[in-house]
């Protein structure tokens, strides 16, 4: 394996572990925190909401679109790993159009949704600490 592709498996596994931490954190921490500093952090909540939809519909949607694209427009396989991580999976073998949208697609959907969330909550907590700072 090049050296340049041990990146993004990293980057997929602390995103999955940063995603899976923030599901496990209980409702009531968020509640009370954003109660403490009476600002209107409800606004926001829905960002993360929002950011992961708009990335898992456009990804699932660009899986599709590469799965019609000409067989003459040679992809490295860096870029189609980069672009869809889930064609690991079909690496030695050409997907059917059925398996690209009942499965690549979906998971490459949940992958770039889960970066999406990742970036929403970043924005919600870079939003609060603007808020905080400039009180």
């Amino acid at each position: 394996m090049p050296a340049s592709w041990y990146f993004f498996p990293i980057a997929l596994m602390a995103v999955g572990g940063f995603v899976t931490v923030i599901a496990l954190l209980p409702s009531s921490w968020v509640v009370k925190e954003s109660s403490k500093s009476g600002s209107t952090v409800y606004a926001f909540t829905s960002v993360p909401i929002r950011i992961l939809g708009a990335l898992a519909l456009f990804s699932y949607f660009l899986i599709v679109g590469l799965d019609f694209a000409p067989f003459g427009w040679h992809f490295s396989p860096s870029f189609v790993f980069y672009v869809c991580p889930a064609c690991a999976l079909t690496i030695t073998v050409d997907p059917s159009l059925s398996v690209v949208l009942l499965l690549l697609a979906p998971l490459n959907a949940v992958v770039y949704g889960s970066f999406g969330a990742v970036v929403g909550f970043l924005l919600i907590v870079l939003r609060r600490l603007s808020l905080t700072l400039g009180s």
